[in-house]
C-alpha cells in the first residue's frame, strides 16, 4: 500500500556543514555497498524474481541517494577548507572522490547494459571491461570508506 511521503525539511543549521555532509554521504555509501552486495547474495541463491526485482529498485534508489549526497558535499566543500581537521578533509574527499567516481562507473555499465541489449562477443566484452572498471570503483569506495570510519567512528 503506497504511502504518503512527508514534505520536505529544509537541512538543519550546523556548526560543522561539512562534516555533517561528509558522515551523511558516508552512510549512504555504506548503505549502497550494503545493497549491492545483498543483490550479489540473491543473485547466487538464485532468488525468485519477486525478491530480486524489489532489491533491484532499493539498490537503484541507494544509488541515487550517493549520486545526490555526493552533490551535497560538494556544496559543503566548496567554503569548508580550514573548518575541520586537515585529516578529516583529507579522508572526507577521498570518500567524495570514490563516491563520484563509483556513480559515473555505475553510470558508464548501466548505459552499457541498456545500449548492448542484444550484442555480439566484441560488445559483451566492452560491456565486461564497464562492469569491471565499476568493481574496481566499488572497491576503492570501500577503501575510502575504512579510512573514514576509522577516523569517524561516531558516523555511522
Amino acid at each position: 500500500m503506497p504511502t504518503k511521503s512527508a514534505p520536505a525539511r529544509a537541512p538543519k543549521k550546523s556548526a560543522h556543514p561539512l562534516r555533517d555532509a561528509a558522515d551523511a554521504l558516508y552512510r549512504t555509501a555504506r548503505e549502497s555497498c550494503h545493497q549491492h552486495q545483498r543483490l550479489s547474495l540473491l543473485h547466487e541463491k538464485d532468488a525468485d524474481d519477486v525478491e530480486f526485482n524489489g532489491v533491484c529498485e532499493v539498490t537503484a534508489v541507494c544509488d541515487r541517494l550517493l549520486c545526490d549526497q555526493v552533490k551535497r558535499y560538494e556544496l559543503a566543500a566548496a567554503g569548508g577548507r580550514g573548518k575541520e581537521s586537515e585529516e578529516l578533509w583529507h579522508a572526507a574527499n577521498a570518500l567524495w572522490m570514490a563516491s563520484r567516481e563509483y556513480g559515473r562507473r555505475h553510470a558508464a555499465s548501466d548505459a552499457a547494459g541498456a545500449r548492448f541489449k542484444r550484442h555480439d562477443s566484441a560488445q559483451f566484452g566492452e560491456i565486461a571491461l564497464d562492469y569491471e572498471l565499476e568493481m574496481s570503483a566499488r572497491l576503492a569506495l570501500k577503501q575510502a570508506m575504512t579510512t573514514y570510519a576509522a577516523l569517524r567512528p561516531e558516523s555511522a
